[in-house]
């Protein structure tokens, strides 16, 4: 099965950052975390979805855009806006001058939303001067730009917010221009907007690594254990590739695992058997169905999380659940992927395929 890049996805409540060492937005240290078992973050692996970032990596981006801001004024503020929002929205135009004709008094359209962007961003703020700013470019813009726009958005760098002054102006031509739509947008929009840009992304954006330590650790799945080193003890023969069902082998495909996974997870069927005897005992005759409600759990709570993960995503997601992100031996993934394929093969992980050809996580057991 491939292995993407990791990213961190936050589980539980656990997540402490703490920012030591750093100076002028630059980091000398790391941010720690945290967490007992209970909280650890569950690592992701890139393979072209969107993956959120963490608690830990949100809280250094909040503390890096501060020390951004002090940083980029004029030319360079609007500079740094257009960066955040074609990396944000795929309708966004970021304009620029064009000799004597300028920027025909935007400083950004939003096709879809139907947004004008007039950016103030000085190295030090005066109210009146950003007062001027917006009636200039919202006079020359609806006689430019008629018909382009429906919402004026004012873009501006102060940290501590909006002048007192500025709203007042901004409350007046809203009363006197009914039809234009007018909206704030300042450090904590532009804080909001870099959060959920992916890891690498706002690293661009911001120019600087975050100041992030992965959290690495070994925890098998405690309900799991038992079987796990019953698989590793087991030289029990495996099951001949043709009994594997009917309804794996389409499940295999409607899921769309990459040929690879595919191959594994049929390997992994041959030797499901093995659980089967091992959830016969009569000691264990509800530990199947309490193992198979706590994948289903974690199963679930992933596809919310991550709506368009790819399967070989998920499938590496649910080992790191059994195993925890520390190398583990070839043994250790064998028997964690036997237990995958048996919780695949009986329906409690990833989609079926219904009589109809819908698809559904039923667990409704072996087939």
């Amino acid at each position: 099965m491939a292995r993407p890049h990791p990213v961190d996805l936050p589980r539980g409540e656990g997540v402490v950052p703490e920012l030591l060492g750093c100076r002028d937005g630059r980091c000398s240290t790391t941010i720690s975390v945290a967490s007992d078992l209970s909280s650890l973050p569950v690592l992701f692996r890139r393979g072209g979805s969107k993956l959120p970032m963490d608690h830990t990596a949100r809280a250094a981006v909040k503390f890096l855009l501060k020390a951004k801001l002090a940083e980029v004024y004029g030319n360079a503020f609007q500079d740094f806006f257009h960066d955040l929002m074609c990396l944000r929205y795929n309708d966004f135009l970021d304009i620029r001058t064009a000799g004597r004709l300028g920027d025909m008094s935007s400083d950004g359209l939003a096709l879809v939303g139907r947004k004008l962007y007039s950016c103030y961003g000085p190295e030090t703020v005066d109210p009146g001067n950003a007062i001027g700013k917006i009636r200039d470019d919202l006079l020359k813009a609806q006689k430019k730009r008629a018909g382009q726009f429906d919402t004026f958005v004012f873009v501006h760098s102060d940290r501590r917010g909006m002048h007192p002054v500025v709203s007042a102006e901004l409350a007046r031509l809203s009363a006197l221009h009914p039809d234009v739509k007018f909206e704030n947008f300042g450090y904590r929009k532009l804080r909001d907007e870099a959060c959920k840009l992916e890891q690498a992304e706002v690293e661009d954006l911001l120019g600087q690594p975050l100041p992030v330590q992965e959290v690495r650790y070994r925890v098998e799945l405690e309900e799991i254990a038992p079987l796990l080193a019953h698989l590793r003890r087991s030289t029990q023969t495996q099951r001949p590739d043709e009994h594997i069902s009917t309804v794996s082998q389409e499940k295999l495909t409607f899921n769309a695992f990459g040929d690879d996974t595919q191959d594994e997870l049929r390997r992994a069927i041959i030797r499901s058997n093995v659980i089967d005897e091992y959830y016969s005992d009569g000691y264990r005759v509800t530990e199947r169905d309490e193992v198979a409600a706590a994948f289903r759990a974690e199963f679930d709570r992933i596809r919310v999380l991550v709506p368009d993960a790819h399967p070989d995503e998920l499938l590496y997601q649910m080992e790191l659940f059994l195993l925890g992100n520390l190398s583990s031996r070839i043994p250790e993934r064998r028997a964690a992927l036997v237990v995958l394929g048996y919780f695949f093969e009986s329906c409690d992980l990833f989609d079926d395929v219904s009589a109809e050809g819908a698809s559904s996580t039923s667990g409704t057991g072996r087939q």
